[in-house]
């Protein structure tokens, strides 16, 4: 059984303290395995960052505590300074020692600098063994994230928190460097709290996502979970990218815009308000009949992604790249066989 690197229990924080004022944080709760990197997604400004400054011990939280390793570092009665923390930090913009080389940028960190043997395993592990005596503008953008990991894992660093760390990084290049990172934490026995506003960044890497949104956490889980069992509409929304439409009942039915649905006798007396569907679950056809009318196109590797009004709802569907539209061209679209959605409240899964 794993033991826990991290533990946040019931934290809260708010920057104004006034009583009345709102909370930046409301009720985090998580745990982090050793040798886990847990992703923290969610959009700007829902309180990742603040978040990852709490952990890195540069704010006091408001109420709550979080535990490293099983020792106590932040609440109201116990406070650990950052630099007592051993904790690694990764930033979007390095943060190198533009007058260090990369051998002395790894280094920086350490008490015993006679002691060299992390150091010469990290650069091998992150491919700079050959470039120690290059300094950070002579490297190039995945070159100076590598370095940026190595240094906050060389003083024996054991979590490291990353606050977006390939936004600045080309897609190639991000992909390669994002793929190697769990092979580097694992490598160093280290464990990692990632924060991104990528859905696509979190999932493909990490071992499990907190999906954060406005202050709360709305769920915590592995990626296929993620994907199989969305608890919330916000979950739904941001992580498959789902359309949310409005239902109302009628009789032992629902109805929507896509017309009525398939709520199942389990379910005819509950209160479902909303309907989550995949784009791709949506077929759409020119029709000079049809309700809906098409508003956008986009094109999206090997599909076509249109953005419909249909009753006033505006919905994303996705299709072949040969079923071609134009703006405005009036259309019909309709849910697709052997496909399912979710309905809400309860997150209850629909197979049609």
């Amino acid at each position: 059984m794993k033991n826990d690197a991290l533990i946040i229990d019931d934290l809260h924080h708010k920057y104004d303290k006034r009583e009345n004022s709102n909370w930046i944080l409301n009720e985090i709760n998580l745990k982090i395995e050793n040798d886990e990197l847990l992703g923290l997604l969610g959009p700007s400004g829902c309180g990742k960052t603040t978040l990852l400054r709490l952990i890195a011990g540069f704010e006091y939280p408001s109420k709550g505590r979080i535990s490293l390793n099983n020792i106590e570092i932040s609440s109201r009665e116990k406070f650990l300074s950052p630099e007592k923390r051993n904790i690694g930090m990764v930033f979007q913009d390095y943060a190198l020692f533009p007058h260090l080389n990369v051998l002395e940028n790894v280094m920086f960190g350490l008490k015993n600098k006679k002691d060299r043997s992390r150091v010469d395993y990290l650069l091998n592990v992150v491919g700079l063994d050959s470039f120690i005596g290059r300094y950070p503008h002579e490297l190039s953008g995945g070159q100076k994230q590598r370095l940026a990991i190595a240094r906050a894992l060389a003083p024996g660093t054991n979590f490291i928190l990353l606050d977006e760390p390939f936004c600045s990084l080309d897609m190639h290049v991000k992909i390669k460097l994002r793929s190697e990172l769990p092979n580097i934490l694992k490598g160093c026995n280290a464990s990692g709290l990632m924060v991104t506003h990528d859905p696509e960044e979190a999932m493909s890497i990490c071992d499990k996502v907190a999906v954060m949104n406005e202050g709360k956490i709305h769920q915590i889980d592995t990626p296929i979970n993620l994907l199989n069992n969305p608890k919330t509409l916000f979950v739904s929304s941001f992580i498959l990218g789902n359309n949310i439409i409005k239902l109302q009942k009628k009789g032992n039915s629902y109805s929507s815009c896509l017309g009525e649905i398939n709520s199942s006798s389990v379910l005819q007396n509950a209160n479902i308000k909303n309907m989550s569907i995949s784009p791709k679950f949506i077929s759409i056809k020119r029709s000079e009949s049809g309700n809906a009318n098409v508003i956008s196109r986009e094109f999206l590797g090997e599909f076509l992604i249109y953005k419909v009004i249909i009753n006033g709802n505006i919905l994303r569907v996705r299709t072949d790249i040969n079923n071609l539209l134009n703006s405005g061209d009036k259309c019909s679209i309709s849910i697709n066989k052997n496909s399912y959605y979710f309905l809400y409240p309860g997150a209850h899964k629909v197979y049609i």
